[in-house]
């Protein structure tokens, strides 16, 4: 028997054969004008009926940069390094969010029956998202500002709304965060002068025993050795008192400092990346009709195949 070293692959029919076979079927299918002209009809209506019936999503993102003030002082507030959470459960609480849906009308029918399923479905529709966040590393004295971006997005079928109502969310972040902070700053800084006070009556104390041992013993010249003890002792807790104090005063002073800024509005920084901002549902609606059209005109070459390849001389072949 002849041993032949041909390959199933040498078997198969050349390139210019399917080019040819698929040229042939073209040509096939324009013959049948009434057939493709109906189908033709048919894809059109149905690449229409999705431009103009389908109903679409949009998803703005508003984006914004949170930055720490350069040469942030000791009594700042420390960013959160949990944004997405925090905004989630935080900020975006249930009564929020329900004005926010009242305001703009949002899921009519379904508060009307179920108020809370249809908080849960706003809640669905909003996306909350973390990029570059560097305040997860530790911040080195003398290193630059850390930064995180914030992305929120809601996810509503009219581009207007949608982007509105992203908006307002971000709008949201920035104002409950900024209030959030100053709240945190004016509490550190009654604190600290709370501990300045104390640091200060301490010392006025110690001072004050200090002066009464001296003046008992100047004017008993034979007082027992246990005051003069007394009195060495006394003195030797002064410096640390002294420099307690120096310290809390230090501290008041950032934290003034801090709380200071924070009410200007100078503390943490919320730098607006991205507006939100989507094309007008007319343009939208113009660019899906331009790829309707595209994809009309690309696909009547293959209707053309299709109907030569089931025209009634192939299926009988």
């Amino acid at each position: 028997m002849p041993v032949t070293t041909q390959t199933w692959l040498d078997e198969e029919p050349p390139l210019t054969t399917a080019v040819w076979q698929t040229v042939g079927l073209l040509k096939a299918g324009l013959r049948r004008r009434k057939t493709l002209l109906v189908a033709a009809v048919l894809y059109g209506g149905i690449l229409a009926a999705g431009v103009l019936l389908l109903r679409y999503t949009y998803a703005p993102e508003f984006v914004l940069r949170v930055v720490e003030a350069n040469g942030t002082p000791t009594g700042m507030p420390p960013p959160r390094r949990e944004l997405a959470e925090y905004v989630k459960l935080a900020v975006f609480t249930n009564e929020r969010l329900l004005d926010v849906m009242n305001r703009h009308r949002l899921y009519p029918g379904l508060t009307r029956r179920n108020p809370r399923a249809a908080l849960q479905s706003f809640r669905e529709d909003i996306d909350v998202e973390v990029r570059q966040n560097y305040f997860v590393e530790a911040r080195p004295v003398g290193s630059a500002p850390r930064s995180v971006r914030l992305v929120i997005r809601y996810r509503n079928s009219v581009p207007e709304v949608a982007s509105t109502v992203s908006r307002e969310l971000g709008e949201l972040v920035v104002a409950q965060e900024q209030s959030r902070r100053r709240s945190q700053a004016d509490r550190a800084l009654d604190l600290a002068k709370k501990q300045v006070d104390e640091a200060r009556e301490a010392l006025a104390l110690r001072r004050s025993m200090v002066v009464g041992v001296r003046a008992e013993i100047a004017r008993d010249g034979s007082a027992a050795p246990e005051r003069r003890i007394s009195l060495i002792g006394l003195l030797g807790t002064l410096p640390a008192l002294e420099l307690r104090q120096d310290e809390c005063e230090r501290r008041e002073a950032n934290v003034a400092l801090s709380a200071a800024l924070e009410r200007r509005g100078m503390g943490m920084l919320f730098q607006v990346v991205d507006d939100a901002v989507l094309p007008s549902d007319a343009v939208l609606r113009d660019g899906r009709a331009v790829l309707a059209t595209g994809a009309f005109v690309l696909g009547l070459p293959f209707l053309a195949i299709t109907l030569g390849a089931l025209g009634p001389g192939r299926a009988r072949t």
